[in-house]
């Protein structure tokens, strides 16, 4: 019954999460963040708000939203698990670690260690806390999960499968085509998720001999990457039952709900699961799986590492080797060939 009452609370805390409250001013005005007269949320709302939101308020919207959601997390085992930030013990904290540990691939889980590391520094540093309970945040290490090995030929039965996933009747073949062009360039251009979700029309340049995008990635860095004869087919397609069915939007990811914008990163993982449920009924696959395959496909290929790095637009070469070492292990696509026309 407790634990129940906590949770309702929690779930009309986030919604408070980014609201106005008078008492985070007045928490301001003093020589120091006065945090003694706040509840847990509003503690936490003003950590978002003078350590947070300075620092990620330039990050792309997929960046900010993954931070929150760490957040939201911690928040919500505060709430429902311990008796409050004030009285946080090193056993909630090693409670914490486990359930993170447990739920989460070590990546995602370190992320969402170092979120609550950063939140109890900042209470040590305000005073909120005698002790620094950071100290304890340590990541937890597990053997890395075997990842799915990477099948070529399924993947790109899953990127033809999402015309399939549209349930609509209303302008159904233009939605189908959306959803199909979609899953090709997933499946051969590599672009990260909210890349292609930013991608327009305008960004698709062509020339005598060839296509390509001009992508802006990370840290607003362009890079441009070729685009295979089919995708190319499908854009121009897609454009042209665009001026039939006289939808207008600059963006080839365009939503049917809001006037100019692209579909929300939550439809395109939604999207990318039917995708995957219509042809192998397997786990459930997310974007970045495709990005994943492309990448371990150029490096299958003999592709140098350098140019697989500059052309998937990652910072560090490290980063590419990564790929490079879960390939290796992958001996059933050593030698194998490109599967695009």
């Amino acid at each position: 019954m407790e634990i129940e009452k906590k949770k309702k609370s929690f779930e009309v805390a986030l919604q408070k999460l980014t609201g106005a409250n008078t008492k985070l001013a007045e928490a301001l005005k003093k020589d120091h963040i006065d945090l003694e007269t706040l509840n847990d949320v509003e503690v936490i709302e003003l950590f978002w708000a003078t350590e947070l939101f300075p620092i990620y308020a330039d990050k792309s919207p997929h960046t900010r939203r993954a931070y929150k959601l760490d957040l939201e997390f911690v928040l919500s085992f505060v709430m429902t698990k311990t008796d409050g930030l004030k009285r946080l013990t090193v056993l909630d904290i090693h409670r914490y670690l486990f359930e993170v540990n447990e739920q989460y691939a070590p990546r995602t889980a370190q992320r969402k260690n170092n979120m609550l590391k950063r939140l109890l520094t900042y209470l040590h540093v305000n005073q909120y806390h005698l002790h620094n309970l950071a100290f304890h945040v340590k990541n937890q290490k597990r053997p890395e999960p075997l990842r799915r090995e990477v099948d070529f030929d399924e993947i790109e039965r899953i990127a033809e499968s999402f015309r399939h996933t549209v349930k609509r009747a209303q302008k159904k073949e233009l939605i189908e085509l959306r959803n199909e062009t979609i899953g090709y360039l997933l499946l051969t251009t590599g672009m990260r998720a909210a890349e292609l979700l930013s991608i327009k029309f305008t960004d698709v340049k062509r020339n005598q001999h060839s296509s390509y995008l001009e992508v802006k990635g990370k840290r607003d860095k362009w890079r441009r990457i070729p685009l295979t004869e089919k995708a190319n087919h499908l854009v121009s397609r897609l454009q042209a039952l665009m001026m039939i069915e006289e939808v207008s939007s600059p963006f080839i990811a365009f939503s049917t709900k809001k006037a100019d914008k692209a579909i929300t990163y939550e439809a395109l993982r939604l999207m990318t699961h039917q995708a995957v449920d219509h042809v192998a009924n397997e786990e459930k696959t997310p974007p970045h799986w495709f990005r994943r395959a492309y990448i371990t496909k150029l490096l299958a290929n003999g592709n140098s590492l350098i140019g697989v790095m500059q052309l998937a637009g990652h910072e560090s070469i490290n980063t590419t080797n990564e790929y490079l070492q879960t390939f290796s292990h992958l001996s059933n696509i050593s030698n194998a060939n490109l599967p695009y026309k």
